[in-house]
C-alpha cells in the first residue's frame, strides 16, 4: 500500500498541473494530503496517515525539487502550442565532372578559380606541342638557364621603377585616407547637429 500511495502523490499532483492548477493550489492540496501524519487517528486525515513523519518529508522533499522548483517550465510544456521550426534549408547543386582532371573543381565557398589555375589545376599540355612542332626528337637548342632576368636594365633603372611604384601606392593611400578624413568629419559635423 505504501509504495502505491508513494507513486500517486505526484501522479496526482502532475494531473493537478494539467487541469491548469496554480503552484500555490498545488502546495495546498499537498498539505490538505499529508495532513494528519504522525498523528492517531486524526481527524484531518489526508489518506497518507500510514506513512511516517520522516517519509512524508522525503516526499515533499521529492516534489518540491522534482516538480514544484520548476512548475512554470512544466506549465509551458503542456500548455503552450508547439510549433514547427525550420532550422535547416538543403540544395542540391549537379556539376559536370570533366573526365581528363585528377583535382576536382574548385567549391563556390573554396579557393578562387585564379589559385586553383595557378596551383592546382595542370598545366598545359606543352610536351606535347613541342613535339609535335619537331619530329623526331629534333629540339631546337635551348639557352642556358643561368641567365640574370635583371642583367638588361641598370641600377638606376629600377630604382625609378621602384619609385614609380611607391609614388603610385603611397598616393592611393593618401586618397583613400584623406577621404576617410573627411567622411569622418562630416559624420561628426551631422552628429553634432
Amino acid at each position: 500500500e505504501d509504495f502505491l500511495s508513494l507513486g500517486t502523490v505526484p501522479r496526482k499532483h502532475l494531473s493537478h498541473l494539467s487541469k491548469h492548477m496554480t503552484l500555490e493550489d498545488n502546495i495546498k492540496e499537498l498539505g490538505r494530503a499529508m495532513a494528519g501524519i504522525g498523528e492517531s487517528h486524526s481527524e484531518k486525515s489526508g489518506g497518507l496517515d500510514f506513512f511516517s513523519v520522516d517519509q512524508a518529508k522525503a516526499i515533499i522533499s521529492y516534489l518540491k525539487i522534482s516538480l514544484f522548483q520548476h512548475y512554470k517550465l512544466y506549465e509551458y510544456l503542456f500548455h503552450s502550442p508547439r510549433e514547427e521550426l525550420i532550422i535547416g534549408d538543403e540544395n542540391v547543386v549537379e556539376l559536370v565532372k570533366p573526365m581528363d582532371i585528377i583535382f576536382p573543381a574548385p567549391l563556390e565557398e573554396g579557393i578562387s578559380y585564379d589559385m586553383y589555375s595557378s596551383f592546382i589545376a595542370l598545366p598545359p599540355e606543352s610536351e606535347e606541342t613541342d613535339q609535335e612542332c619537331h619530329p623526331e626528337g629534333l629540339q631546337p637548342e635551348t639557352e642556358s638557364l643561368d641567365i640574370d632576368p635583371m642583367a638588361g636594365f641598370t641600377i638606376e633603372d629600377v630604382k625609378s621603377v621602384l619609385g614609380q611604384i611607391t609614388n603610385e601606392i603611397i598616393g592611393s593611400l593618401q586618397k583613400q585616407f584623406i577621404s576617410n578624413d573627411i567622411t569622418l568629419s562630416e559624420n561628426s559635423l551631422i552628429l553634432r547637429n
